[in-house]
């Protein structure tokens, strides 16, 4: 099970597996994801250190909550060893 992140692989691109979540998406819609978290906080340029940290952010599932972006699949799992 996943911790609470994505994770990238060449086969499944970004992607994360919770007790109750499926979520997965294109290296591409990540990167766009990225980008866009960098220029709502103001950072139109932004630095390799600034890259990383919004990488690092955005990998966390608690920012794709509410994500209505088609290009990223969310699947809703059942609650397991009930």
């Amino acid at each position: 099970m996943s911790s609470g992140v994505l994770d990238y692989s060449n086969n499944l691109g970004w992607h994360s597996i919770t007790d109750t979540l499926y979520i997965r998406m294109s290296d591409a819609t990540f990167q766009r994801h990225v980008e866009a978290y960098l220029k709502q906080q103001g950072i139109t340029e932004p630095t390799f250190d600034q890259k990383v940290q919004a990488r690092q952010y955005c990998r966390r599932l608690s920012f794709w909550e509410g994500c209505n972006d088609p290009d990223v699949h969310r699947q809703v799992l059942g609650r397991r060893g009930m």
